[in-house]
């Protein structure tokens, strides 16, 4: 019994010393390099220059700038973003790293590959479940939609 009431002490401890609070945790630092740091964004396309070079093409490699609209709020694992008024879905090299959750209104500069992809409804539900869409956002997702897509090695966040 004595071991018992020393372990609940010893767990009690921990807790109460942890002393961040969600408010602090939300004030994480958003700025940095995240994936890929042997870059720098030099010579970074506008969004309507990639748009540009884009037209035409299936894919281009190609290092752009813009700002963060939104991150996936499960783990970071995403993003989207506003380039040249149209909405770019990022994802991160073979999962590989994640963005802060609270990237949104950011702006950002990536490095990778940039085509247009047909997103299924199963993944499309997810996205917006990680998004934390309400059920009726979700309970419209019923076809394969065409969208603007980003497979980013690296990012650099302002």
């Amino acid at each position: 019994m004595k071991k018992i009431s020393f372990l609940i002490i010893i767990a009690a401890s921990f807790i109460a010393c942890n002393t961040a609070t969600p408010s602090e945790e939300s004030q994480e630092t958003v700025a940095g390099r995240y994936g890929d740091s042997t870059w720098n964004a030099e010579g970074a396309l506008t969004g309507q220059e990639m748009m540009d070079s884009l037209a035409g093409k299936d894919s281009i490699y190609v290092t752009v700038s813009g700002n963060i609209k939104s991150a996936c709020q499960a783990k970071g694992c995403w993003m989207n973003m506003d380039i040249a008024g149209n909405e770019m879905f990022v994802k991160f090299k073979e999962y590989s790293f994640f963005v802060p959750k609270n990237s949104a209104e950011h702006p950002a500069t990536l490095k990778g590959w940039a085509y247009l992809d047909t997103v299924s409804v199963k993944d499309q539900l997810e996205y917006a479940k990680d998004a934390e869409a309400t059920k009726e956002e979700i309970a419209a997702i019923n076809a394969p939609k065409i969208e603007l897509t980003f497979t980013a090695e690296g990012v650099i966040i302002d």
